[in-house]
């Protein structure tokens, strides 16, 4: 590998969560009563351990560590998207240790998406003119094509732009219960396999596991775009926003109007206040509560003052 032609395109969601977790510790003080308190030098040191490690395993000193960002636009098509997540604790400094991120390297977090799709982005992005290498546990990489280094595995992975584009069918098809989408009843992953390298990796074998199991291809095309991470060619850098969806390569834009006219309110500038784009969680933070509290200080009295 050049090491000036190289850069690591780190999914530093994953960093920052393993750096937190790491940070915290419990302690009891007496019977019953517990506290929970972090090291954020522990946790910025384990973030700097893993780079390092990194770049010296590729032989590298350029990275760029991407992390998600709190709105998403696969929300707005599909509420139950990782909606599971709004139930779980996160470690106290999580947020603190991503925005440490952002300041010490630069860190990508892009409007309304999620780390995989700024990493997908850039590693399919043709006019950079170096080589990428992914750098995460996410098997969802494996739908893009480049190359992938899966570190708690130690495996690297090569997909072409066919076996990527191949692999996303099979997760249309198996769909991913974690992240709140799933796909066609009863099939899995290797099932999911035969069946595309039975009858074709077409999309039509796709819709075909669906109307078997009485559904839709509009259901179909909804657990694709959950399942597909943006590449390059779905996103304007002029704009910084998605300029269309994956389509199955037989539609015409007349297709996809009559199928799913919803795919088309995640493409252009989004309303930053749209509740959609937010986890829905009894205690998350809305937009609302963050410009609210952005207007008002707090004295050492306990009034308020606005700004």
């Amino acid at each position: 590998m050049d090491k000036k032609k190289t850069t690591l395109l780190i999914d530093a969601d994953v960093l920052a969560f393993e750096a937190a977790v790491v940070a915290e510790e419990s302690i009891e003080w007496k019977d019953e009563m517990w506290t929970v308190h972090a090291d954020m030098a522990l946790a910025k040191a384990r973030v700097v351990n893993r780079v390092e490690e990194f770049k010296d395993l590729m032989k590298t000193d350029k990275v760029t560590m991407c992390l998600t960002d709190r709105a998403n636009f696969r929300r707005v098509l599909n509420p139950d998207y990782k909606a599971n997540r709004a139930k779980s604790r996160l470690p106290i400094i999580l947020r603190q240790v991503k925005q440490w991120i952002i300041e010490e390297y630069n860190g990508q977090m892009w409007p309304n998406l999620e780390a995989d799709d700024v990493i997908s982005i850039l590693a399919t992005d043709k006019e950079m003119d170096e080589e990428t290498i992914i750098v995460s546990i996410d098997k969802d990489f494996k739908s893009v094509p480049g190359i992938y280094y899966d570190y708690n595995k130690g495996e690297y992975h090569q997909p072409s732009e066919e076996e990527a584009d191949n692999y996303h069918l099979v997760q249309a098809i198996a769909g991913d219960h974690t992240d709140g989408y799933s796909g066609v009843p009863g099939i899995g992953v290797t099932r999911a396999q035969r069946l595309l390298e039975k009858d074709g990796y077409t999309w039509e074998t796709v819709t075909a596991c669906y109307e078997k199991a009485g559904l839709t291809e509009q259901d179909a095309l909804m657990n694709a775009w959950m399942a597909r991470l943006l590449r390059a060619e779905n996103y304007s850098f002029r704009t910084n926003t998605i300029k269309k969806l994956w389509t199955p390569r037989n539609y015409q834009t007349k297709d996809i109007l009559k199928i799913s006219p919803q795919g088309l309110n995640v493409t252009g500038t989004l309303d930053g206040d749209d509740p959609r784009l937010f986890l829905q969680s009894p205690y998350a933070v809305s937009p609302k509560d963050l410009k609210m509290a952005e207007s008002f200080t707090e004295t050492t009295t306990g009034e308020k003052d606005s700004r």
